[in-house]
């Protein structure tokens, strides 16, 4: 299946070069719901999931991406204005579990245990249904390799195939400066984006790179 990383045109061709994506942790999420999905008006419970989330925080990282690309305000949101890019990945279905969209807060499972990740994705996996535009998908994965100041990172490989390379409606990044980024890889194609004009969503721009 395909899916999509949106970042802004400096952080995308730096993902290109490096042929690695950031894992997101749990303190880097910009949802303070994340990982507290349920009615926590009780305050054991309250401290049950807290802290069953500091333990998963501090172990496992997240790898966040999109199931379309075409969504104007995911663009708006997260690569930079339409001024980034989006990078789409082949990756096996298995691998990745698609986020939940809810309208309330769940009630709190009858074994504390559920919660743990290896029993309940509804802790993983839920959120408001006002971020449902994003159609999440997540992976998750043990951060046990650290570069960069204390950054974990997903490389490029046969998991995560880098298959195709969006720019935005309003980027400046030129096809060269992409295919420089890109290489040594083969068989990523290139496309470059536009406002869609019957409708309000993202379009290939048929065009391509020029600016006529």
């Amino acid at each position: 299946m395909l899916v999509y990383k949106f970042l802004t045109a400096e952080f995308g061709l730096k993902s290109l070069r490096e042929k690695r994506l950031k894992l997101s942790t749990v303190d880097d999420l910009n949802d303070p719901f994340e990982l507290l999905p349920y009615d926590m008006t009780d305050r054991r419970i309250r401290g049950i999931v807290r802290e069953a989330a500091r333990v998963w925080g501090a172990k496992y990282g997240m790898l966040c991406m999109s199931a379309d690309w075409r969504d104007p305000v995911i663009w708006a949101h997260y690569a930079d204005k339409h001024k980034g890019l989006c990078l789409g990945f082949e990756v096996a279905e298995k691998t990745v579990r698609h986020v939940r969209y809810v309208d309330r807060r769940l009630p709190f499972p009858k074994s504390p245990e559920a919660i743990e990740i290896e029993g309940a994705f509804d802790w993983f996996l839920t959120k408001f249904k006002n971020w449902a535009y994003e159609k999440e998908t997540r992976s998750w994965m043990e951060l046990l390799d650290t570069f960069d100041g204390g950054l974990h990172f997903k490389s490029f490989d046969a998991s995560l195939r880098l298959v195709r390379v969006i720019v935005g409606a309003r980027c400046g990044t030129s096809l060269q400066e992409l295919e420089s980024a890109v290489r040594p890889l083969t068989n990523v194609e290139f496309t470059k984006a536009r406002a869609g004009f019957g409708e309000f969503e993202i379009v290939v721009d048929e065009r391509g790179f020029t600016q006529n």
